[in-house]
């Protein structure tokens, strides 16, 4: 059975992913730009969805942690998610992924804080990572709001591709404004 988890920020409602939100998803991963430093671009199919992300993105529903749907003002911008890391399972991962209307707003610090604060006031986990295309300077820049700092790259194991790997300890946050 899934643990609710439910998080607000002054804009943002984030709750859990559910199946429900696939025409969202297959939406939001249709935008070329949204999806540009991902796959360079190309979309998630529904087979795509239905086969194989919906079920890794539904693994985490027993845990205090996971992904979860962005509203803003009941509208669906996207989804972040706090989860065990690909470069270091010890460690919770941060991510997020946001409609391009929801761009240039700090829709994504706002989010990113609120599952960051998450994980360090009510988890009490020692650290939080975030990984990103080493081009795309908006992604790094909300991971340098939130405080984090760069720790290095690595190959990610499920694109294949070179990232950057930032990160924050408990005992830097909360970060001083930036």
């Amino acid at each position: 059975m899934p643990v609710p988890l439910e998080l607000r920020s002054e804009r943002l409602q984030l709750r859990r992913l559910t199946p429900d939100h696939l025409p969202d998803l297959i939406e939001l991963d249709s935008d070329p730009e949204v999806m540009r430093y991902i796959s360079g671009g190309a979309p998630n199919s529904r087979e795509d969805y239905v086969d194989r992300l919906l079920p890794r993105m539904l693994a985490w529903d027993e845990h205090p942690f996971g992904f979860l749907a962005a509203y803003e003002a009941e509208r669906f911008q996207g989804w972040f998610h706090l989860r065990p890391s690909v470069a270091d399972a010890s460690v919770l991962e941060l991510g997020y992924r946001l409609r391009k209307a929801a761009w240039g707003r700090g829709l994504a610090t706002e989010g990113a804080r609120a599952l960051i604060g998450h994980a360090f006031e009510q988890l009490r986990h020692p650290a939080v990572d975030a990984c990103a295309h080493p081009d795309n300077a908006a992604s790094i820049h909300v991971m340098v709001k939130c405080g984090m700092h760069s720790v290095g790259t690595f190959i990610h194991p499920r694109i294949s591709l070179e990232v950057v790997r930032y990160m924050i300890g408990r005992e830097a946050w909360p970060p001083a404004c930036i």
